[in-house]
């Protein structure tokens, strides 16, 4: 799609320039040798199109010699022209063009959303799994040919480096849910949290940011840069090879449970909004278990504070984020009472 842009861009090019040799030519021929304006555009277009109808006025040796350049270069825009336009109406430049329009206005409309900033080996699974979950995202991504095909397949793409302010405002960063830095540099990685939490700063202050690492000194950076987490693949990588090693069963339940397929199983995180009903009200009393048949596995309060295997007795806030495992249409619903 940003190719075919190219392509369409050679056209305009041309076009200016056959612009360029019909106004070059009417004021030559109007200064030089002293024609109306009318005539001069007249004989400079049938000219360049080699109509073959006779002179306006006879020239002088001096004027046959201007025309013969004027054919020539007439006729080498004309051909550069017509091949630029020939290959957009035959590439279907025209159609890729308006979709790329079409999907720049739905980004500049788009709130609440994801912007996934690379889209590398960790960039490519991450997108995939937000277009799987139906989570609205945009991808910042600075090579052409790439960004074409993520177009293709139905992403959001702003084309540029993640690193300028500008890319990230086309991108929607004031008006996103969360911002996802994977570029494989750690100096980008680290710019662009900065540069996403500078703009944010009074704009859209709540934006979480979460950015990719591959080691802990680098890390400490980001997060001191304003990252909210900071993630190693290798360490991730590391810790799940371990426990596939030593407690295999533990990890196939957790990976059902968190990958679509298997079993109807995921874990979800849901947030007691204040017209959930549910303010002091312990879980035995809450109707999670019975009516969604939910099991409430960890709260996380307020304040920050983790409770793990929450008894039943348990009392519920307003503002406490449920860790949750259940079927997903169950905990949409649930999503959608306590909200």
């Amino acid at each position: 799609m940003f190719q075919h842009k190219l392509k369409l861009d050679s056209v305009g090019r041309g076009l200016v320039l056959l612009l360029c040799v019909l106004l070059g030519g009417t004021l030559w021929f109007v200064l030089m040798e002293g024609f109306t304006f009318l005539d001069g555009l007249y004989m400079t277009v049938i000219t360049v199109s080699t109509v073959g109808f006779m002179e306006v006025h006879d020239l002088d040796r001096s004027g046959r010699v201007f025309v013969l350049i004027l054919i020539v270069s007439g006729l080498t825009v004309m051909t550069y022209t017509l091949g630029a336009l020939g290959r957009v109406i035959i590439e279907g430049s025209i159609q890729r063009y308006v979709g790329r329009h079409r999907m720049l206005r739905e980004i500049e409309k788009i709130q609440n959303h994801y912007i996934v900033c690379g889209h590398g080996r960790m960039g490519e699974i991450l997108c995939e799994q937000l277009q799987l979950e139906g989570v609205p995202f945009v991808v910042v991504e600075g090579d052409p040919e790439l960004a074409e095909i993520l177009a293709d397949k139905g992403y959001k793409v702003v084309l540029g480096d993640a690193t300028e302010d500008q890319v990230l405002e086309r991108a929607g960063v004031t008006r996103a849910r969360g911002l996802v830095a994977v570029v494989s540099r750690n100096e980008d990685n680290l710019y662009i949290t900065l540069s996403a939490r500078e703009m944010c700063r009074t704009a859209n202050p709540r934006l979480y940011i979460l950015s990719r690492a591959t080691d802990q000194r680098a890390g400490l950076k980001i997060e001191r840069a304003g990252a909210d987490r900071v993630i190693s693949p290798y360490v991730i990588g590391g810790m799940r090879l371990v426990q596939a090693l030593l407690r295999p069963t533990v990890y196939d339940f957790v990976d059902l449970a968190t990958h679509s397929g298997g079993l109807d199983l995921m874990f979800e995180e849901l947030t007691i909004g204040p017209g959930s009903g549910l303010e002091g009200v312990a879980i035995k009393d809450s109707g999670i278990r019975k009516n969604y048949d939910v099991i409430v596995i960890g709260i996380k309060s307020a304040s920050g504070a983790m409770t793990f295997n929450p008894g039943p007795g348990t009392i519920l806030h307003t503002g406490d984020v449920l860790i949750t495992l259940g079927d997903k249409s169950q905990l949409v619903r649930l999503g959608a009472t306590l909200a």
